[in-house]
This record gives structure tokens, sequence and C-alpha cells, in this order.
């Protein structure tokens, strides 16, 4: 099925209150046709997960103005715990990567380790020992949506990422519901020997260099 839509189109599918996720805020994975887009719609209200922010492009910085957004969830100590005005709540890298990890794998809790994170049983769950060491569960982290950016794909929405993103775009598309890509160069097919991420988990897919039409 051909799921090559505009960016305009392709984000309108993104209701308020929605969680999404960017994996790669301030490099090569910056899906920024599509942050473009989502600034024009009138949904609001969205919690954003954001490896990376404190280094984050400038359309995102322009995007994080604009009031949708009313808290980030991010991997790097925010000053005052805000980040361009929004609610910045901090998530140590490993953990983060392991709540995203968690619900690629279907796995809706884990046990982490107690004193990394903030809230380690705050459903009453009692905390466990193993030897000295005191673990407690910590909830996957589920987007709604994932935004990414892929360096090649096809209109079917078979991806091929950039080196150095390669590990962090793939854990997000599969832990999120639903995956929106940009690509850099749409080609007609991909070789099935070179997809990174199969079409199943990419609901919409928007080329990069094209025009919005209407």
């Amino acid at each position: 099925m051909d799921k090559l839509v505009t960016a305009s189109a392709a984000v309108s599918s993104i209701p308020s209150g929605s969680t999404l996720v960017l994996p790669d805020p301030g490099g090569a994975g910056f899906p920024g046709r599509l942050v473009t887009a989502l600034g024009t719609v009138p949904a609001e209200g969205f919690t954003v997960i954001c490896p990376g922010a404190p280094r984050a492009a400038e359309g995102l910085r322009k995007w994080l103005g604009s009031g949708q957004i009313t808290r980030l969830i991010v991997d790097s100590e925010a000053p005052g715990g805000r980040l361009e005005g929004v609610e910045a709540e901090f998530v140590p890298p490993a953990l983060l990567k392991q709540r995203l990890q968690a619900s690629a794998a279907g796995t809706p809790t884990f046990l982490g380790s107690v004193g990394t994170h903030e809230r380690p049983a705050e459903d009453g769950t009692r905390a466990m020992f193993f030897g000295d060491d005191e673990f407690a569960p910590v909830p996957a982290l589920t987007p709604d949506f994932a935004l990414v950016r892929a360096v090649q794909g096809d209109p079917k929405g078979n991806l091929v990422f950039a080196d150095e993103v390669r590990e962090a775009v793939l854990s997000v598309a599969r832990a999120a519901h639903r995956t929106l890509a940009e690509i850099g160069t749409l080609l007609p097919v991909l070789h099935p020997r070179l997809v990174q991420l199969p079409a199943r988990h990419v609901q919409s897919v928007v080329e990069a260099a094209a025009k919005e039409r209407g």
C-alpha cells in the first residue's frame, strides 16, 4: 500500500494530548518538515519525549515556543526544569532508553535499580532486593507517535536511517503506536536487504524535498 502523503496530511491524524517522540532533535534524524507542518495544526497539549533536547535544532525550538507542547521528557537536565518555557522532566539517558526499549519489546514494566529514577514505586508496589541491591518496577514509555527522518525509503514505508541515529530511531519507531517518517531520498522500491525498518511499523511517509500541495 502506498503511504506517501504531504506533511500536512501526515500530521493531521495527530490529536490533542498525544505523546510524541523525536529521537534525534539536533541531528540527522530530525524530521524538520513534519515538525514544521505540526506547528500549523490546531492540536495542542502535546507531551514530547526528546532525548538531546538542549541541543535541539532551531525548528524544534520554534515549535517549543508555539504553545502546542505542555511537557517535555528529556535526558539532559534543563535549567530550572524548563526548556524554552516548557516544563521539562529529566530522565537519565540509560533509563529513558530502557523505558522505550521495554515498550518496543511489548513489556509494560521492568525492574530498575532504585536511585536511577525519581518515582520507583508510586503505585505502592514494594521494592525487591537482589543481594544488596534494591530494585523497583519502572513503567515502559509508549509514545502515541514517533516522528523520524530516514535517509532513504519507498512509498510503502520501508526505511533506511543514517548510521549515527539508526539504533535510536529504530527503538522509538518500534516503541510508538504509530510512526510518521520523513524521507530524504525517495526510491520507487527499497531492496529488501537494505530495509532497516519494515513498512508495517510506518503509518505515513513524506518526501523531505516535496512541495506541499493545496
